[in-house]
């Protein structure tokens, strides 16, 4: 009779078990998630290594958000269930595990028919899981001034720049009816060029151009190697009038829009294939519109990461002079600061103080290659000895820059006549041309010039 009893007892918990596991189930295909996790839950109290329920718990904490308790027990489940590496390389690749998410990706992948149909899909996300994982071996590590949470709409009013870096405009470009996004108008500080992104058939890309006296010239593409058959927007370009900052949702771009970054070669006439500047400025989510402050070491970026619809988050920072990479043995730390969970702060009258004591030094510091004379070539701007020398090298880097500006209008001048259609339209370029030859020649001779008075007032006090 107690056997029997037991045995009953045994059948009882056997059948209820059963019932638990049908039930839980059910609720799982009709998307009760959270109902469901909790009776697998208990189940696994029951039976921790149990392939299924391991499973389908880790489905529920997939489906909940919950990414660390959906990899813990996909990672238990084993390779009874294929799928779960399809699970394992997206949850990898969201919390920035992107070396673990290309080997949970091939395995999958290694599962499928030749002929299946989500193998292209499969092979794209192992090629972006690879180029995060190349890009968190270079993290950069900043150190964070100041977070602000604002709408979208007017965002750009955050960003609390000098007007020496020229202005940045935001307008609203209406694609269709469901689809509305940022037209940007970056103008330079000398308001004679601008970059600005539009809509070509439903496509953002960026366009340039100059001022000429009363006009503009007719707007071009920036570079086909920056507008892509993505979309391109948020542009920014240095002070120096090379780097130029964009963001595009390429396929180079982790998730999103990214931001890029390029530089103009005067010798080609070209721009050098944009980089993405990696992380922690991009993410997975959209970030864009890069604004660096070369004078006051500042930078400004937004992002919408782990934000509601509508909102985006504005960061300044202290931009570094060069790229400082956070190097540690701790992969959770590098992908925390990648994440911008984990940051150095500082605070803006310790920065401002910063500026002010070390900007002389950092200018005199800076690399250059002058000819004094037949024995003498200077490296750095506090090789000269002559007190007038950083007046007088300042003066000669404007004159050298305006003309740059201008020998680039008068190029683009002479794009618009050759590309006239006829005789009258090239009558009224060619006078612009003509001032702008003569223009570039008195530039030029001021530059010999101002280079003459520098090297003679060097040369002088070495003399003495």
């Amino acid at each position: 009779m107690k056997f029997k009893l037991i045995f009953f007892s045994l059948f009882l918990c056997i059948s209820l078990f059963g019932q638990r596991a049908v039930e839980a189930d059910a609720l799982f295909n009709s998307k009760q998630y959270t109902k469901a996790r909790g009776i697998y839950e208990t189940l696994l109290k029951q039976k921790p290594n149990d392939a299924k329920y391991n499973f389908r718990y880790a489905q529920c904490c997939y489906e909940l958000k919950d990414a660390e308790q959906a990899i813990l027990h996909f990672e238990i489940t084993g390779s009874k269930f294929p799928q779960r590496d399809m699970y394992l390389g997206e949850l990898y690749f969201t919390t920035y595990r992107f070396d673990k998410s290309v080997i949970a990706y091939q395995n999958y992948l290694a599962t499928l028919k030749p002929d299946d149909s989500k193998i292209q899909e499969l092979q794209n996300k192992i090629t972006k899981s690879e180029k995060a994982a190349r890009l968190l071996t270079k993290v950069e590590d900043i150190a964070i001034v100041d977070s602000v949470l604002v709408d979208k709409t007017d965002f750009l009013r955050f960003y609390k720049t000098s007007s020496e870096l020229g202005t940045i405009n935001q307008s609203l470009l209406k694609l269709n009816a469901r689809r509305i996004v940022d037209k940007i108008t970056y103008t330079t500080q000398r308001k004679d060029r601008v970059y600005y992104s539009d809509s070509i058939h439903g496509q953002i890309d960026l366009f340039t151009s100059y001022k000429l006296f009363d006009t503009w010239s007719t707007p071009v593409s920036v570079s086909k190697v920056i507008n892509t058959s993505a979309n391109e927007n948020y542009p920014f370009l240095l002070l120096d009038g090379i780097t130029l900052y964009f963001a595009s949702d390429n396929e180079n771009s982790i998730g999103g829009y990214d931001i890029f970054v390029t530089r103009y070669t005067p010798s080609s006439d070209s721009f050098l294939a944009p980089e993405n500047v990696g992380f922690p400025f991009n993410s997975l989510a959209n970030d864009y519109m890069m604004v660096i402050d070369e004078q006051r070491k500042l930078g400004w970026f937004a992002t919408d990461r782990n934000q509601s619809a509508g909102k985006v988050m504005i960061y300044t920072f202290v931009s570094n002079e060069s790229k400082i990479i956070v190097r540690s043995e701790d992969k959770d730390y590098v992908r925390s600061v990648a994440l911008l969970k984990s940051y150095r702060k500082s605070s803006k009258t310790t920065m401002e103080n910063a500026q002010t004591t070390k900007s002389d030094v950092q200018e005199a510091n800076k690399q250059i290659e002058f000819i004094v004379n037949d024995s003498i070539v200077y490296a750095h701007l506090s090789q000269f000895k002559c007190s007038d020398a950083m007046k007088l090298w300042s003066e000669k880097e404007k004159i050298a820059n305006d003309l740059k500006l201008s020998k680039a209008k008068l190029d683009a001048l002479r794009l618009r006549y050759d590309s006239a259609q006829t005789p009258e339209e090239r009558s009224a370029i060619a006078p612009g041309i003509g001032e702008l030859e003569s223009k570039n020649i008195e530039l030029e001779l001021l530059l010999n010039k101002k280079i003459m008075e520098l090297r003679n007032a060097e040369n002088a006090f070495l003399k003495k």
